[in-house]
């Protein structure tokens, strides 16, 4: 079997050059249920690969037929899986394809409308997968497995969704199938889940609400590993909401300290704002975590209630304070263009950002992705925008892309417009980032940035980057020019660009 992770190349335009390349965690995980199985499986990952078809053939020659080929595919990686899926088809006709992860779980029958496609596995993908692997290349009948969606008889057929959720406590990552020198392997997941309802997260697609966690010791062990055999000095925990599990945390804390990788390594997590305290910040501080995440998303408890985060604006301002107060670099992200929400809420939000004095900050543009909530809300008052195979599903459009090549937004919320959101995107940033302090920590110390952000941590590294940066210090300087269109030739009078200033004026400095 090949394992395919679809990516939109450049993904990340402007900077691409400057931002780690991450494991696919999904396919990692299937991986490593393939390995206790015995199972030979190749892996193709589209964010590092050239010649993606040239490869597929040297590989196919080691194979017996029929050639199955399983994709991970995210929505803004529609486009790219289907135009592989279709040239596999067209070389290899009696090939089996099979999608999975968040979009072909959300969106089974229009993925299979896909001629190209020829099933669709839902959720979780370990237990089931393999036992379709097996079933495929025996020629056997596979339509009793739960959680998979085909077409029967000119019908689209759905398996229910297995009800077993795949258990950690024995799931170890295969970091030795991903080469250290074209990938970041500083990371770990150490849980799957969240079991709130956020209206804009996709992630609970495939995990479901239900929070199921690795056991202490499996995290230490791997820890250990990433130390002694990668050489990982800084590690991310990728987990969609670290601090669910008090007890398990303190466990992780207290192991961590005992095998004394708190003086051996740093550590970066997410987490909600009703989650943390002060204790257990200076706890977690202690045994070397040193930078958090918050999603922040809004400065207004009624957009809050809206987007069902069922956390106030005051217990996230409590907890940046507390994590800064205990010594964490902190990290979040706002969210524009949610429903309901106004200019004098995103100006809030850009003030909020400057007086909790965050160390890294990202504003994105409010995106539907299938699966959610808010995808259900555009769709109802027609304000869903999809250009072809979802290539504008992108949060960070705004900031990313080129100024004379823009990204239509896929949803804009009603008594806003597209271009007033990304004026308002654009002045947050520069109002926080023109800052001398936040640029040199950037540029100077990258491991702060969390993989935000890195121009070298060495001086060949930087100067390797030169023609990159300048590059994208003239984006930027595009996207200020851009900024001051949106102000003045798309508001009524001058009085806006008054109204501008005295605004950047009463922020905090």
């Amino acid at each position: 079997m090949i394992l395919i992770n679809s990516s939109p190349k450049n993904a990340l335009k402007i900077f691409q050059p400057f931002l780690p390349i991450y494991v696919p965690v999904g396919i990692g995980c299937l991986l490593a249920e393939a390995e206790t199985k015995a199972i030979g499986v190749q892996v193709i990952d589209e964010q590092v690969e050239n010649n993606i078809l040239k490869l597929i053939g040297a590989y196919t020659k080691k194979m017996s037929r029929p050639y199955i080929f399983g994709f991970s595919v995210l929505t803004v990686a529609l486009k790219n899986a289907i135009q592989l899926a279709s040239a596999l088809k067209s070389l290899y006709q009696d090939c089996l394809i099979i999608f999975g992860g968040i979009h072909p779980t959300a969106m089974p029958e229009e993925t299979l409308s896909y001629g190209c496609v020829d099933i669709v596995l839902r959720g979780e993908g370990e237990r089931i997968l393999f036992q379709l692997y097996k079933c495929l290349k025996a020629r056997q009948d596979f339509r009793h497995l739960d959680s998979i969606s085909y077409r029967s008889n000119g019908d689209v057929k759905h398996n229910k969704i297995s009800p077993v959720f795949i258990d950690l406590d024995s799931s170890r990552f295969p970091y030795h199938r991903f080469n250290s020198k074209q990938y970041d392997l500083g990371f770990i997941l150490s849980s799957r889940g969240c079991p709130h309802e956020c209206i804009f997260c996709s992630n609970r697609v495939t995990t479901g609400r239900r929070y199921r966690f690795k056991p202490a010791q499996a995290i230490i062990d791997e820890l250990e590993l990433l130390y002694e055999k990668y050489n990982r000095r800084h590690i991310t925990f990728v987990d969609d909401n670290l601090l669910v599990d008090k007890e398990r945390i303190y466990l992780i804390i207290d192991n961590i300290k005992k095998k004394g990788l708190d003086k051996k390594m740093s550590f970066n997590f997410q987490a909600r704002a009703d989650n943390v305290s002060r204790s257990l910040l200076n706890d977690l501080y202690s045994a070397g975590f040193r930078s958090i995440f918050f999603g922040i998303e809004t400065s207004s408890d009624r957009i809050m209630k809206i987007i069902k985060k069922n956390e106030t604006v005051g217990q996230c301002i409590q907890a940046v304070k507390l994590a800064k107060d205990a010594g964490f670099h902190v990290s979040a992200t706002f969210i524009y263009g949610l429903p309901t929400e106004t200019y004098a809420d995103r100006m809030n939000c850009a003030r909020l950002s400057k007086e909790l004095n965050l160390d890294m900050v990202r504003f994105n543009n409010a995106t539907p992705y299938p699966g959610t909530e808010l995808y259900e809300i555009a769709k109802s008052k027609k304000l869903l925008n999809v250009r072809g195979l979802y290539e504008n599903f992108v949060s960070v459009s705004t900031f990313i892309e080129n100024p004379f090549k823009k990204v239509p937004f896929s949803y804009v919320s009603e008594g806003n417009t597209e271009d007033e959101i990304r004026r308002d995107i654009l002045f947050s940033y520069f109002a926080f980032y023109l800052d001398f302090n936040k640029l040199k920590k950037i540029f100077t110390r990258p491991d702060e940035g969390v993989g935000w952000f890195n121009a070298g941590r060495k001086a060949i590294e930087f100067l390797r980057n030169i023609p990159a940066i300048l590059f994208l210090g003239c984006m930027l300087l595009l996207k200020l020019c851009q900024f001051f269109y949106y102000m003045v030739l798309k508001k009524e009078t001058a009085i806006s660009f008054r109204k501008f200033l005295n605004i950047f004026e009463k922020l905090p400095k």
